[in-house]
């Protein structure tokens, strides 16, 4: 059966309390628009902004740093300009260009190197002794017997058959005076000459005479030898001549190595120039010195330039790009050599060119064109292609010669290498800033 509970045993439900009221909702506000997110700026984008940025900064004065005035500078304030080289393509200074082969090194090494005395110089005879203002003369007469006009003809009276009259200088009209001979001029003449003077004025007094004259010193038209010698020295040329290295002898010696002294030789009012070394090297060079004549010894040491890809890229002390020579002879693969040698990581082999001034003969001689008018010395450039291994063989023949320069161009690669090292900077730069800020 069902089980029914009596109403009386349940309890009272309790009466709830009415439930509040509730408030209207308040109206809500419309939300806020959202902003699209930033674009990134591309890569590129950043590193030319970067690039022009720091471009713009250095058109400032003082930020990039430098040694002085740039060329703009110093161009745009001049008031007033003069000159023009012209182009790169059209100089103003016409040159010749000579690529370095068997047939032009051979013709080259065949020219003499260095100016040697003229062919006046080279043919002049030994010097004929004369007798000049200032020197000293000593003249004794003979007589063939006594009671003559010097001789007494008393016996016993004075020993011998000869008179030694004074000495006398020759006056400043280049004349001495000889006893009941008069006046007899002596500028010029040879002793023997000057002997057969003196004896054909006293022929009619006295008794068959025979004359000696000898120059007892000698002070006009000496040979004078100074400069850079170890003694300089004056002195008179005896009747057997004087060549050049008898002179030097005489005075010591140079000071310095023949290589760097240079002769110079003066003779009536003219002067030429000669290598000691090359007087040295070559006999016919070692000439016979005339009265009067002026030996200069100077020091003057040979140099060239190597300018451009050479030597070493670093160094801990101040480089210097002239050299000398140190020597007598140089060719271009010692003054190569001497400068340190091609870069290895600049030098393009095949641009080393080598600059100066040529004469117009010899490069007629070369075979080049050029005209009757030119000028003496013509701008010459010679190029020698290095990454051929024959050239090498023409370098170590190829003659140097004072003040040549050598110039070794940079290969394409070393322009590309300067691009990269200001580009590169800036990239790094980016790459840095977006690390930092992603």
């Amino acid at each position: 059966m069902p089980c029914h509970t009596p109403t009386s045993s349940l309890l009272p439900v309790p009466r709830l309390p009415p439930a509040p009221r509730m408030l209207p909702m308040p109206r809500m506000l419309p939300a806020p628009r959202m902003l699209p997110a930033p674009r990134r700026m591309p890569r590129l984008t950043t590193r030319a902004a970067a690039l022009l940025g720091v471009l713009s900064l250095s058109a400032c004065a003082g930020f990039l740093p430098a040694a002085g005035p740039r060329m703009g500078d110093v161009m745009d304030g001049a008031q007033m300009q003069s000159g023009n080289p012209g182009t790169v393509q059209q100089p103003r200074l016409a040159y010749a260009v000579v690529t370095l082969d068997p047939e032009n090194v051979a013709r080259l090494a065949a020219e003499p190197n260095g100016a040697g005395f003229s062919p006046g110089v080279l043919a002049a005879p030994e010097s004929d002794v004369r007798i000049g203002v200032g020197d000293i003369i000593a003249t004794t007469v003979f007589e063939a017997q006594s009671g003559g006009l010097f001789i007494p003809a008393e016996p016993g009276a004075r020993p011998g058959n000869f008179v030694q009259l004074p000495t006398q200088q020759v006056n400043r009209e280049g004349s001495i005076s000889v006893p009941f001979g008069g006046t007899i001029r002596a500028v010029g003449l040879t002793p023997a000459q000057l002997e057969r003077a003196i004896e054909t004025r006293i022929s009619t007094r006295a008794l068959e005479p025979q004359v000696v004259v000898t120059i007892q010193e000698r002070r006009s038209q000496a040979i004078n030898v100074t400069g850079d010698v170890t003694s300089s020295v004056r002195f008179g040329v005896d009747p057997g001549g004087e060549r050049l290295l008898g002179a030097v002898a005489r005075a010591g010696g140079p000071r310095f190595p023949s290589y760097e002294s240079m002769v110079t030789l003066q003779r009536a009012q003219r002067s030429e120039r000669v290598l000691l070394g090359d007087v040295l090297y070559d006999p016919r060079q070692n000439v016979q010195l005339q009265q009067g004549d002026n030996v200069i010894i100077t020091r003057e040491p040979r140099y060239f330039l190597a300018l451009g890809a050479v030597g070493q890229s670093a160094s801990i002390t101040q480089l210097n790009r002239r050299f000398p020579f140190e020597d007598r002879t140089l060719t271009m693969a010692d003054a190569i050599a001497r400068a340190g040698g091609l870069q290895d990581d600049r030098a393009n082999p095949s641009a080393v060119f080598l600059f100066r001034f040529e004469h117009s003969d010899t490069l007629r001689r070369l075979g080049l064109a050029i005209a009757a008018d030119a000028p003496v010395l013509m701008p010459t450039v010679y190029r020698a292609d290095f990454a051929n291994a024959a050239t090498l063989f023409l370098a170590n023949a190829f003659p140097m010669h004072g003040n040549d320069l050598i110039y070794v161009s940079n290969s394409p690669f070393t322009d590309y290498q300067k691009f990269l090292a200001i580009v590169l900077p800036f990239a790094q730069s980016g790459a840095n800033f977006r690390a930092f800020n992603p």
